[in-house]
């Protein structure tokens, strides 16, 4: 009878032991979870500074190979040509990029209100509007002014976010090994040769996916301003600048870019529209179906179907900026994954 008293004893130890470690590790998921939660605007901000550095690195170890300058020196003169190229930029295209922002904020209200009226007129806009979904579109331009203003804020947040990104990504840049072996620390002595090789493949296909993306919106600008000045369109600067930009998000970017280009042109005609919906989309095909796929064949390939849902996941999870960052996300979420499997695959082939 004593022995049985205490092996129940040990067994009801070991039980209360199970169940507070069980406990503390769901405690300790949810408070990161409700962390993470709380800090859904940070995390892109650190992704993005991640990448910088991660550029900015690269192009100054390149500097200092072909100039035989230090790394520090060459992180300098990398920052000071980039700052050069924007206030040059800035000199000669500011003023025409200001003058044709305030176009496109001004046709597009246009366009909608254009479109309002044509709803309205045709037969089967009233009947939407009175018997379907009982909405009234002769207040549907009403917010438009209160849009444009929430865009601005947002932008406003995005330029603070950038700077606190910057300089992020200069320190990160500065000295990467001090925090790799910050991370290193932290990780489990067993799992540190994958971590390690997860860091150096990271960088390696975040580097290269960074270095596509630039150019693919480069060329994506150039092209869509080439067609759109020689169609005549107005504002065709500021498009192709919103083209360009546009084109780092997949799929969607290009359908946002032409729709936004209709909405500038539609009111100096229906012409006009067809002509820079035509631009954008000869740009956007050239960039999608040429460019890009020629300089991603030799880069880690993310299946469409699991990009789309990580865009729509991350989309929902950090918003706008979820949406841009999601490729090179799912970049590292496959490359974690790899590893994984990798060595999962080695362990039961050991076993065996």
């Amino acid at each position: 009878m004593k022995i049985n008293f205490l092996s129940k004893s040990i067994d009801q130890s070991d039980f209360a032991s199970r169940t507070a470690t069980v406990a503390t590790i769901a405690a300790a998921t949810a408070a990161v979870a409700f962390v993470l939660w709380r800090l859904t605007d940070l995390l892109p901000t650190v992704f993005a500074t991640i990448l910088i550095a991660l550029a900015w690195r690269g192009v100054a170890e390149r500097v200092a190979a072909r100039l035989g300058l230090s790394q520090g020196l060459s992180l300098v003169v990398v920052a000071l040509a980039s700052l050069v190229s924007v206030v040059l930029a800035l000199m000669l295209f500011g003023g025409q990029l200001v003058r044709q922002y305030d176009e496109v904020a001004l046709d597009v209200p246009a366009a909608i209100a254009l479109l309002e009226r044509i709803v309205e007129e045709h037969p089967w806009g009233r009947f939407v509007e009175k018997f379907l979904v009982h909405v009234d579109f002769s207040k549907m331009t009403t917010p438009v002014a209160q849009q444009f203003g929430a865009i601005l804020g947002s932008v406003g947040n995005g330029l603070a976010y950038g700077i606190f990104a910057i300089l992020g990504a200069a320190y990160l840049a500065a000295d990467p090994y001090r925090y790799e072996a910050g991370l290193l620390a932290l990780t489990p002595a067993s799992r540190r040769p994958d971590m390690t090789l997860f860091l150096e493949r990271s960088a390696a296909a975040l580097r290269q996916w960074l270095y596509i993306q630039l150019y693919v919106v480069a060329m994506n600008a150039i092209f869509a301003g080439a067609a759109l000045w020689a169609f005549g369109v107005p504002a065709p600067l500021a498009l192709a600048t919103i083209s360009g930009a546009l084109a780092f998000v997949p799929y969607f970017g290009s359908i946002i870019a032409m729709i936004i280009g209709v909405l500038v042109a539609l009111p100096h005609g229906l012409d006009t529209a067809a002509l820079a919906a035509l631009a954008i989309g000869a740009a956007s095909f050239i960039e999608g179906y040429l460019i890009t796929p020629y300089l991603q064949s030799r880069s880690l390939m993310v299946p469409p179907v699991v990009l789309l849902f990580c865009m729509l996941a991350f989309g929902l999870l950090f918003g706008t900026m979820g949406v841009v960052l999601a490729v090179p996300a799912t970049v590292v979420l496959s490359i974690a994954y790899g590893i994984l499997a990798d060595t999962k695959q080695s362990q039961s082939s050991t076993s065996l």
